[in-house]
């Protein structure tokens, strides 16, 4: 065997040890490196077993030495490179544990929880030495200066601590945190919080290490203090919630996505002729009409994040008859659950002789006159606007009398919301209305909205699979120009008179462009 082969093969396998070392360092197979160190190794060990058969031919040997003589350059190469980077690594991992030995409490155990390493501020915090602490049990050295009193929230004395952590099979299972509840002799409550990371060699558990940070009396008072703050906050916040479901005459529901489930509150328990509170969504939907089902499950499929608001009206089945009732509600989610909360209105129960809406408050011709009389004698100016509601009686023939109660009260309390003032709207016969309006900007306001192409006036409008198209004319005039209640009112009706007529091209008027 001649020397000069042997030396490549030597280089070549230290290298290889290199590389494995790194690997199991980094816990991760370098496959490219391994395999240029392995190839390296082959060809060196195979030119060795062959170099006395290669030599008897004189030129060839003379190849083979200059390769090998090159191929000792190469390694030499990686060797300089590996040996540099563990270097800098070296010098990383120093400026590291220096770093963290000045500003973080970190002790090194082995399997038995006996020191090996500790930071100098951790030993300050102990009030002791070095040497004091080596190769001596952590939870010793601890109860040296404090008396432990809890782990991880959980009552525990020293004994319990050592046997927590005498086993294996809690550090490669939680492997994650230890909180450490301590009082020191004046009876001042003070913990450590440290994050645990298992220590493996070659797969086998060697240790433990530990890195945190302690908290004082004063830090855990601040935290015991936010919290009694924070939940007297949530009970308050609860408080509030629950007595708004009490009282309120408004239906309630949360439908939670995540787990399919819904809740109402005793208003639409008793509304929709329900047997309980609390039910699966899938129960609920079989109660939708067939022709609502379909676009109800696309309205739900299309609420998210960034159009988390919704409406929808769909038909209901009560267990006699099926009612329309109205969804509006809003997505909401704390990153684990998603859930639907809003409300539920009934909508075909309105009924004009008398019902449990809003529109009860619409009063008839008679205060309508009297509030006309009382304007005219504080000398403001206002407007009398009246109000027909032509295509109710088609949507009657069309759909039936509860679509058109639906659409004639939606209607008539989007005018009153909108455009009226302090409800000063009334009822003077069945589809007829009279409104005053003393506020100039919403006088403004309504005139703007005639002018964009009077979509006041042409309003379409859904109930669950029906489409409808409610069409209205409107006659307007000003106090001014009347010198009484009745002179108004005739105006006002004159204007809608004239803007009813087919071949007048707008659905309202002015009496002042008119007379």
């Amino acid at each position: 065997m001649n020397q000069f082969a042997l030396i490549p093969l030597i280089l070549s396998c230290i290298l290889l040890i290199y590389v494995i070392r790194q690997s199991l360092t980094r816990r991760s197979f370098l496959k490219i490196k391994f395999l240029f160190a392995f190839l390296l190794t082959f060809i060196a060990a195979f030119i060795m077993v062959f170099y006395n058969e290669i030599s008897k031919d004189e030129s060839l040997k003379v190849v083979i030495d200059w390769f090998l003589l090159g191929l000792d350059g190469i390694i030499g190469l990686f060797l300089i490179f590996f040996c540099e980077t563990s270097s800098s690594k070296e010098q990383f991992n120093q400026d590291l544990f220096f770093s963290l030995d000045k500003t973080k409490f970190y002790v090194l155990v082995d399997k038995k929880n006996k020191i090996k390493e500790i930071s100098t501020l951790f030993l300050q915090d102990l009030e002791l030495e070095k040497d004091q602490v080596m190769r001596k049990n952590l939870f010793d050295i601890i109860e040296m200066k404090y008396r432990i009193l809890a782990l991880n929230g959980s009552d525990a004395t020293k004994n319990d601590v050592k046997l927590y952590y005498s086993s294996t099979k809690n550090a490669l299972i939680t492997g994650d945190t230890m909180d450490l509840e301590l009082h020191d002799d004046n009876g001042d409550v003070h913990a450590y919080y440290f994050s645990e990371t298992p220590i493996m060699v070659f797969g086998r558990f060697r240790g433990r290490l530990f890195v945190g940070d302690k908290r004082g009396a004063e830090n855990l008072a601040g935290m015991e203090k936010n919290l009694a703050e924070s939940l007297s906050e949530l009970e308050l916040i609860k408080s509030r919630f629950v007595t708004v479901l009490e009282k309120t005459n408004e239906g309630i529901f949360f439908n939670n996505l995540t787990e399919k489930s819904l809740w109402l509150n005793d208003v639409l328990v008793h509304d929709l002729s329900l047997s309980g509170n609390s039910m699966n969504i899938d129960t609920y939907m079989k109660n939708i009409h067939p022709e609502d089902l379909a676009m109800y499950k696309t309205k739900m499929a299309q609420i998210n994040n960034i159009n988390p608001s919704y409406a929808i009206s769909y038909r209901f089945n009560t267990g006699s008859r099926y009612i329309f009732i109205k969804e509006e509600g809003t997505r909401i989610t704390n990153g684990k659950m998603i859930e639907l909360c809003g409300i539920v209105r009934i909508l075909d129960n309105y009924k004009y002789e008398k019902t449990q809406t809003e529109l009860d408050s619409i009063q008839g011709e008679p205060e309508m006159l009297a509030t006309l009389k009382q304007l005219y004698q504080q000398d403001k100016v206002f407007q009398v606007i009246y109000l027909k509601m032509a295509s109710i009686p088609k949507l009657n023939e069309q759909f039936g009398r509860s679509i058109g109660n639906i659409a004639l009260s939606e209607y008539i309390k989007l005018i009153k919301n909108r455009y009226i003032d302090a409800n000063m709207i009334y009822r003077v016969s069945g589809l007829d209305y009279i409104a005053l309006v003393t506020d100039y900007r919403k006088m403004d306001m309504l005139k703007n909205a005639l002018l964009n192409n009077e979509k006041i006036l042409h309003v379409a409008a859904n109930y669950g699979n029906i489409n409808v198209e409610i069409e209205a004319f409107m006659g307007i005039s000003y106090s001014t120009d009347a010198k009484g209640p009745k002179e108004a009112i005739a105006n006002s009706k004159e204007a809608l008179r004239f803007c009813s007529n087919p071949q007048f091209s707008s659905n309202y008027a002015y009496f002042k462009d008119i007379s």
